[in-house]
């Protein structure tokens, strides 16, 4: 046998394991290495492996030998991490990418939730109204089945009997629609009552402010009052300036008369005594008012919460108002469906009076009973909250009646079978006025009924006109109360500024009087000065007097609980405030006379210099006074 010769070994060989799977090509006819010396069967040729890490059965002692093979293993290590590596980050980006999209599908589910949520609601809301629509649906199955059951009724029952329970029935219905519309009518009257409270409350509202207006005016009056005050001042202004003419007179005979200087200055140590008096009264004054100041800022805030109080009170009876419009325009509406049932229940009653003329012409008699019936029943309708009780007996007593009316009635038929055509012309006449009248009587009632709510709410609407323009007056005048307040308080800053000026020069006043009352001379006629002095202290005591009152006054208003006496309280306010005023301007006066006084008796006194020297004319004090002290005394006369 000939066999087929082993290939030879190169150095790149395999040795002592087979080649590697998928090195084998049947395809290829070509073969790695050097030429093969086989003879019978072509040996397939095989592939190299593409790396040594992938070959498990090379020997070890090759695997030392070569470098390249300790590279590639460094190589699959580095491989190996960053595969791992990568799987890690793709494992992250797979969580990030299912977080995303669970974020995604939670919100998609919040939506849906919400949109179930919208559904149901308004799933609810059909169902709501589906309900209200079904209960319509039977009330008006219910009328309907009713209507028909009054027209079989009507055709299967003929005689008199039946018409009258018909007819009673009819009444009944009628009977209901007019306790409806009187129950109606009361809700109303409810309305109009709670109105006209609101009403009476706003109307207490314009009558304190006609208060307010009213104490205004009387600040007029006192202002007139003050004018008149005025006038009787310059009178007294004219009679100060006689007297001090005549003072000066006096002045002239003092220069003659010395043997009475101690007299003098026994007077003129009065009169300095009374001025320290008038002083201390003077402080005591000051102090007074500071403290009467003091109250009637804590006044006015009080008054400013009270406004805040009253501005909020308004605010809620202008939401009372409010509501007050929605429930009359409710109450319209629901007129307004009432007329609307009252026509469908007279068209109801036209055509069963219709089908009852039509079926039943022998009972044209019966229908004229009928009429009385109704009458009756409508005499008896004015009685029934008082019968409440009795209403079933009266029911019993009118059907016995009835039957007994409908039997006599069918005998009167009998009798008067020749008048029916006669009569049914006559009853066809009186069907058509008596619609009419109906007719003209329902339309009168919803007519009256829109013109008095209208006419209320007309009134109603200029009320609130009305109160909301007397609001802004109000806060108008309030504000310029604020400002007055404001004014008074500056001017008693400067007036505590003026007194203490006027308290310094009245201690430089006194320190001149006491150095010239050791050169004085005295005079007899100084007796009728200090009488002046005496007579100016009693009107400073009747003053006193007046203030003590007002203080009596004020103490009486300070328990008071009544908008109107707020405003009252601030208006007698304002009056102490001018009166204060008046006694500091009075004061003046008196301080600037003093000075003038003493300026007198210094030029009146032996080797004084005199006021009008040329030669100083531009170094002593000019002779232009202040104007409220000129006025007062006269100017001293030239020698």
């Amino acid at each position: 046998m000939s066999f087929s010769k082993a290939p030879l070994k190169r150095f790149n060989d395999h040795v002592g394991c087979a080649p590697p799977p998928g090195t084998y090509d049947p395809k290829h006819e070509e073969r790695k290495g050097a030429a093969s010396f086989d003879k019978s069967e072509p040996a397939h040729a095989f592939l190299l492996p593409p790396s040594p890490s992938r070959a498990p059965c090379m020997s070890p002692i090759r695997r030392t030998m070569s470098a390249d093979g300790l590279a590639d293993g460094g190589s699959a290590k580095k491989e190996k991490t960053a595969m791992s590596i990568d799987m890690k980050q793709q494992k992250l980006l797979e969580k990030e990418i299912l977080g995303a999209a669970a974020g995604e599908q939670d919100r998609r589910l919040q939506a849906l939730q919400d949109d179930l949520k919208k559904a149901e609601a308004k799933l609810l809301a059909a169902v709501r109204e589906k309900t209200t629509l079904t209960a319509n649906v039977t009330s008006l199955e219910r009328q309907r089945a009713e209507l028909k059951k009054i027209n079989e009724f009507l055709k299967n029952k003929v005689s008199a009997d039946a018409s009258k329970k018909r007819i009673n029935s009819l009444t009944m219905d009628l009977m209901e629609a007019r306790n409806n519309l009187d129950a109606k009518n009361r809700e109303l009257n409810v309305l109009r009552v709670s109105t006209e409270g609101q009403v009476k409350a706003l109307e207490m509202d314009i009558k304190e402010a006609n208060d307010n207006l009213m104490a205004l005016t009387e600040r007029n009056k006192d202002l007139v009052e003050d004018a008149k005050h005025r006038t009787e001042i310059r009178e007294k202004q004219e009679e100060v300036r006689v007297l001090a003419d005549y003072l000066d007179s006096a002045n002239e005979k003092i220069q003659l008369r010395v043997p009475i200087t101690m007299s003098l200055t026994r007077t003129m140590a009065l009169v300095c005594v009374h001025c320290r008096q008038h002083q201390s009264d003077i402080e005591r004054q000051m102090a007074r008012l500071e403290d009467e100041l003091r109250q009637k800022e804590e006044e006015t805030q009080a008054y400013r919460q009270d406004f805040d109080l009253s501005k909020q009170v308004l605010r809620e009876t202008e939401m009372r108002l409010e509501s007050q419009e929605l429930e009359l325009e409710t109450s319209k509406e629901s007129v307004k469906h009432l007329e609307n049932q009252m026509k469908s229940v007279n068209e109801e009653l036209q055509a069963a009076h219709t089908t009852v003329h039509q079926q039943e012409a022998e009972l044209s008699r019966v229908r004229e009973v009928l009429r009385r019936t109704e009458k009756e029943l409508d005499e008896r309708v004015a009685h029934l909250e008082q019968r409440c009780h009795l209403a079933e007996e009266d029911r019993s007593m009118t059907r016995t009646e009835g039957l007994n009316r409908a039997e006599e009635l069918k005998a009167e038929i009998n009798a008067l079978t020749e008048a029916k055509k006669e009569e049914e012309n006559k009853q066809i006449q009186l069907q058509e006025e008596h619609s009419a009248i109906t007719e003209e009587l329902t339309k009168e009632k919803v007519t009256c009924l829109h013109l008095t709510v209208n006419g209320e709410r007309e009134e109603s609407e200029q009320k609130m006109g009305q109160l909301k323009e007397e609001l802004e007056e109000v806060l108008g005048e309030l504000a310029v109360l604020e400002g007055e307040e404001q004014r008074r308080r500056e001017l008693l800053t400067q007036n505590r500024e003026e007194m203490e000026k006027l308290q310094t020069e009245n201690m430089g006043l006194e320190k001149q009087l006491n150095d010239t009352l050791e050169q004085l001379l005295g005079c007899a006629q100084l007796n009728a000065f200090a009488a002046e002095k005496n007579a100016l202290l009693n009107e400073k005591g009747a003053n006193q007097e007046e203030l003590n009152k007002l203080s009596d006054a004020y103490a009486r208003l300070m328990g008071h609980q009544n908008q109107k006496q707020k405003i009252k309280h601030i208006v007698k306010l304002k009056d102490e405030n001018l009166t204060l005023k008046q006694e500091l301007s009075k004061l003046r006066t008196q301080v600037f006379c003093q000075k003038r006084e003493m300026e007198q008796l210094k030029l009146q006194l032996p080797g004084s210099t005199r006021r009008f020297d040329p030669t100083k004319a531009f170094q002593h004090d000019k002779e232009n006074m202040e104007l409220f002290c000129g006025s007062f005394y006269p100017q001293s006369r030239v020698c």
